[in-house]
């Protein structure tokens, strides 16, 4: 993921203490996504304190007065209207401790462990001290509507030492790669995704480095997506609608290594392609194609093709 052109490494990507590391929440309301009316502050705290009877918690459930979070992020306003949660507020140093809206209804901070984070609690100036490897949890408190009451949601992240590794032999990598969905309305706004299946075909290779890419190990995500106007001889074969360098920093990857991007048909109509007369009828046939890395190896996959009717 990125905030403000900045690389983040997001929190299924098996992130190390001291990378940038992208802790995401996305709030729903009925089915859509929506922005809460207030964020009050992010609270990272470990995960077994918040087992009883060390629970981080009050009665309320919300975090107790007596506890203080390993790191905070909060803005200098609450409401997710301020110019505060603005994402190109983000710049990675010492004091990156804010909030950052990076779309309705999607929110997230940058635990950074390459730097001496602080941040701010009750007044205070407190240094992150979430650096040493394990399971934690983020405490997301927020006010869904103005006259509702602040709760607390509750995310499990984990951090690792176990990014570098060693082997003996190269890494025999295959993957395989599917498209989902595969037919469109003409006028809808829908993930494409791409779901990819990673393979090691090194036969004694230890199976604790083949459960490290069960988890997300994509890097550099890109998609292009052409429009193909079959048996039509007065126009481009393959017209490009949306091309690797437009998308690389809006794709989203899940723990399982599926590729998400957001699909917006109505932009077709204004298209400087449709309005230079070379993707002809909006309706018919595309294509996307990902681009991604995985260690030192750059794939690319073939055309996988869907209907927009």
């Amino acid at each position: 993921m990125q905030i403000n052109g900045y690389s983040i490494v997001d929190v299924n990507n098996r992130p190390s203490v001291l990378q940038k590391v992208g802790i995401r929440s996305y709030f729903l309301n009925g089915g859509t996504y929506t922005d809460p009316y207030a964020i009050s502050g992010v609270s990272i705290f470990t995960l077994s304190a918040n087992s009883y009877p060390d629970t981080v918690l009050n009665s309320d459930n919300l975090i107790s007065s007596s506890v203080v979070p390993l790191m905070h992020f909060a803005n200098s306003s609450t409401l997710t209207s301020n110019v505060s949660f603005n994402a190109s507020n983000y710049t990675p140093g010492s004091t990156a401790s804010g909030i950052y809206k990076i779309s309705t209804g999607l929110y997230a901070v940058v635990l950074d462990g390459g730097v001496s984070l602080s941040g701010v609690y009750n007044g205070s100036t407190i240094a992150n001290s979430a650096s040493s490897t394990g399971d934690y949890i983020a405490i997301w408190t927020a006010k869904l509507f103005q006259s509702g009451s602040w709760q607390t949601i509750i995310q499990k992240f984990s951090l690792f030492n176990d990014t570098f590794y060693t082997l003996s032999e190269p890494l025999l990598l295959t993957v395989r790669n599917q498209l989902h969905p595969k037919y469109l309305r003409l006028g809808s706004k829908v993930d494409l995704k791409i779901s990819t299946d990673i393979n090691i075909g090194n036969r004694d290779l230890d199976q604790s480095i083949k459960n490290i890419f069960r988890d997300t190990v994509i890097q550099n995500p890109q998609f292009k997506i052409m429009k193909i106007n079959e048996g039509v001889t007065n126009l481009p074969a393959q017209v490009t609608v949306s091309s690797f360098a437009q998308t690389s920093s809006t794709i989203d990857i899940t723990s399982d290594n599926t590729l998400v991007f957001n699909f917006d048909t109505t932009t077709l109509a204004t298209h400087s392609e449709t309005l230079a007369g070379n993707i002809g009828s909006l309706v018919g046939t595309y294509a996307v194609q990902a681009k991604f890395d995985i260690l030192n190896q750059t794939f690319i996959t073939d055309l996988l093709h869907f209907q927009i009717s």
